[in-house]
């Protein structure tokens, strides 16, 4: 959706500033009075086309697809084919369209355009834009450094003086001051997007007894909603119509005063959302309301009442993301509106104009005037996606120009793509803080590796390879588990079972797999969805998981403060919680487990205060004495998973158990099975990521074979993974395995190979940002023992 900018005195970008990646907004002309948001934004110096009145019927005379994604906009190179020649294009794997459109000569009224796609010759759909690998639409307005420009060009004012905005200083950080005297301050955002907004979110600070409120939904001055908040007090729905006002709803919860809090309002139809943060480390509160009436877009805004003061550090704006089978997306080298030049050689009609799309739907207007333009889009192919659904090898699709209308260009040849999935691809999204998650081997040889199909779409998938990792698809999908939320994930692999542990926001599930060589039920799901804890919610979600010889299942998971576990019988019922280290400092966090000899059960975890700590399940349900592990691991919520899957050395009956400390290096201790530990053996002195993706964890894997230890982790500064091994009590030189991707994610098992070789078969994120299409597998050969 293209929204017009918002009515005001004021334009220009000032100190606006983009969320992870540059800005996809464009502003508007304004017109005096309006707040609410409408369709249709073009150049500052065209006028909107009325499609509906015009009878100019232009045509596509021309088309090329484009493979190098990073071409400069109006460079004539990187071409997939020739001039109006199919092409193929990787799944996951951005290209670009470029049309050649020729006007009628009898007409100067503009054009906007748009694309339609159709997937194996179906019907028609419109092209959506969304983005890849990361679905994000965010804008935010940060303060936090002094702007290049008056605050005033940052916001418009719809009621109080430009006085009334400062910046300020405070410490390191700066913030905007919106001071209301005697009359009250209306603050609009200045902010322009090609999609809608549903979120709007303040960081804020307000002085004793202040007050202020956040303003959607707003029609005009007399006409909208506010979610008002008063310093030590309420946050309460203020509906204000034709005038007057009247109380929605209000919540005593004591509004932090003099102190940063975060403060959301999200818009689904004619539901609002209100989130309400103060605490790092925790979620704080939500409630929601039903207006009864469908809440019409605007722009996020600040209501400030005479005498009072607030502060803000950013505000953000979000739109709802999907992730289609293929859409427009953004592009690196050109912002939307880009002009074009004249490259394609199909029409002879003088060039007067064209644009490079960039994240957007709608083109800008074009006057044609007899002659023709050229439109680049730049545009993406998913392997799996939102549904789940998934695109298959030899897929084709074909892509057209359409008006605003809908109604298509004429055009004797359209672009057609057919779609190659690479060897050892996955796509999909790696599951957040994950331990072990695959991929496993059945004994006939297939692999299975957990994952989610889209950002946007995360269901649990167990997703399989007949062929050694160099095709995947997902099994017995009709009966994935339907919990989403895959923040806190482990599995383990006992003979034909694949066992899963799942942490979300509210409770933990347990899910159990059957492989493709179960006797009688093979690639089934057996489990799925039973709820075994409702804790309260952890800073990080977390869990592992160990199945006993018996058939018994030790789970471990977190809650606000402590790490816990419980026991399932062979018979599939829960025991009790036992809190580990309940009464006891520091907060916990991290848990990794691993099954040993006799059925004891290996325990490693963090603590918020960096340090890292051991004991044993024994058989029985108890717990042996801690054992203090290491300090230095880092004392944020994002350190919480400063310890790699633990390993089991069945030759020696000990665990290595690996961790990172606080600059990055690893280190390696390890327990007999009396639980007695080893002195402290540095692993690399390479500083490895940590966090990389909103994953709480260190970017590193570890499995046992033979008596050797095989580590791959991910080099902070580059992303690149290396592999290193210890034999014989010494650690090698790491060597590097993986260059040129901003790694986040790897998680490995040992695989054995039709020729009797075995590797380290590991999946990785190739750089998806956090977001989905870049899993991949690859190994590392093992040498014999």
């Amino acid at each position: 959706m293209n929204n017009r900018a918002l009515d005001s005195e004021f334009q220009g970008e000032g100190s606006i500033s983009p969320v992870l990646r540059k800005p996809v907004f464009r502003f508007c002309a304004p017109v005096v009075g309006a707040l609410v948001m409408l369709g249709g934004c073009s150049n500052p110096d065209e006028a909107q086309a009325d499609a509906s009145a015009t009878t100019d019927t232009p045509r596509q005379t021309a088309f090329r697809i484009r493979s190098d994604f990073d071409a400069a906009l109006n460079a004539d190179t990187g071409w997939a084919a020739g001039l109006n020649q199919p092409a193929v294009a990787q799944a996951d794997q951005q290209f670009r369209l470029r049309f050649e459109v020729e006007g009628a000569a009898d007409t100067n009224s503009g054009q906007q355009f748009q694309l339609q796609y159709r997937r194996n010759k179906g019907s028609w759909e419109p092209l959506t834009a969304e983005d890849h690998p990361y679905p994000i639409k965010e804008v935010a307005l940060d303060f936090s450094s002094e702007p290049a420009t008056a605050p005033s060009e940052t916001w418009s004012l719809l009621q109080g003086a430009e006085s009334a905005l400062s910046w300020q200083q405070e410490g390191d950080e700066g913030f905007l001051r919106v001071v209301a005297l005697e009359s009250p301050v209306l603050a609009v955002a200045d902010y322009d997007t090609h999609w809608e907004a549903v979120e709007s979110k303040f960081g804020m600070r307000l002085p004793p007894s202040s007050r202020a409120g956040i303003v959607f939904g707003y029609k005009d001055e007399d006409n909208h909603y506010r979610v008002d908040l008063a310093a030590g007090g309420a946050i309460s729905i203020v509906r204000r119509g034709r005038g007057q006002e009247s109380l929605v709803a209000k919540h005593e919860v004591g509004v932090k005063a003099d102190q940063w809090f975060e403060l959301a309002v999200v818009r689904d139809r004619t539901e609002v959302v209100i989130e309400y943060e103060w605490d790092p480390y925790i979620e704080g509160l939500s409630f929601s309301e039903d207006l009864g009436e469908s809440i019409p877009e605007s722009r996020a805004a600040l209501y400030v009442p005479a005498g009072s003061t607030a502060e803000l550090q950013f505000v953000e704006v979000e739109g709802e993301t999907h992730s289609p089978g293929t859409s427009i997306v953004s592009n690196p080298e050109f912002d939307y509106g880009d002009k074009t030049e004249d490259i394609l050689p199909g029409s002879t009609a003088p060039f007067t104009g064209g644009a490079g799309i960039d994240y957007a739907e709608t083109t800008p207007s074009w006057s044609a005037a007899g002659g023709h333009s050229e439109w680049e889009f730049p545009v993406v192919i998913r392997y799996f996606y939102d549904g789940p659904s998934m695109n298959e090898k030899g897929d084709t699709f074909e892509y057209r120009m359409v008006d605003v209308n809908g109604n298509p260009l004429q055009a004797e040849h359209n672009p057609l793509v057919t779609l190659d999935v690479p060897e050892r691809h996955l796509g999909g999204v790696f599951v957040e803080t994950p331990v072990r998650v695959g991929p496993w081997q059945a004994s006939n040889g297939d692999l299975y590796f957990l994952q989610e199909p889209a950002e946007t779409d995360n269901f649990m998938m167990s997703v399989k390879s007949t062929d050694g990792g160099q095709t995947w698809r997902e099994v017995d999908g009709a009966n994935r588990p339907q919990t989403g939320d895959l923040e806190g994930v482990a599995q383990t692999h006992v003979g034909d079972t694949i066992h899963t542990l799942h942490q979300t926001s509210d409770h933990v599930f347990y899910h159990v797999f059957r492989t493709s060589d179960h006797p009688s039920a093979p690639d089934t799901w057996a489990v799925t969805d039973e709820r075994l804890a409702s804790p309260t919610e952890p800073p990080v979600q977390v869990a592992d998981l160990a199945v006993r010889s018996d058939g018994s299942v030790v789970g471990v998971y977190g809650n606000l403060e402590k790490i816990l576990f419980r026991i399932r019988s062979p018979q599939g019922q829960w025991s009790g919680e036992t809190v580990i280290d309940a009464d006891v400092e520091p907060n916990l966090s991290g848990p990794v487990i691993v099954r040993g000899e006799g059925d004891t059960v290996h325990l490693a975890y963090t603590g918020i205060d960096g340090t890292a700590w051991y004991r044993q399940i024994l058989p029985n349900g108890d717990l042996t004495a801690r054992k203090q592990l290491a300090s230095g691991l880092g004392t944020t919520v994002q350190d919480s998973g400063g310890i790699l899957p633990l390993v089991y050395l069945p030759e020696s009956d000990s665990v290595s158990i690996i961790y990172r400390l606080d600059n990055g290096e690893l280190w390696e201790r390890r327990a007999d099975g009396e639980g007695e530990l080893s002195d402290a053996v540095q692993v690399t002195s390479r500083a490895v990521v940590m966090n990389a993706a909103d994953a709480e964890q260190v970017g590193a894997d570890a499995i046992g074979y033979g008596s050797s230890v095989h580590v791959l982790f991910i080099e902070e500064d580059t992303g690149r993974i290396f592999h290193t091994l210890r034999e014989n009590d010494s650690w090698s030189e790491p060597k590097l395995e993986i260059d040129g991707v901003n790694a986040l994610w790897v998680r490995g098992n040992v695989v054995s190979k039709d020729n009797e070789d075995t590797v380290y078969g590991y999946v990785y994120d190739a750089g998806s940002m956090g977001g989905s299409g870049m899993n991949k597998y690859a190994e590392v050969p093992l040498p014999a023992h």
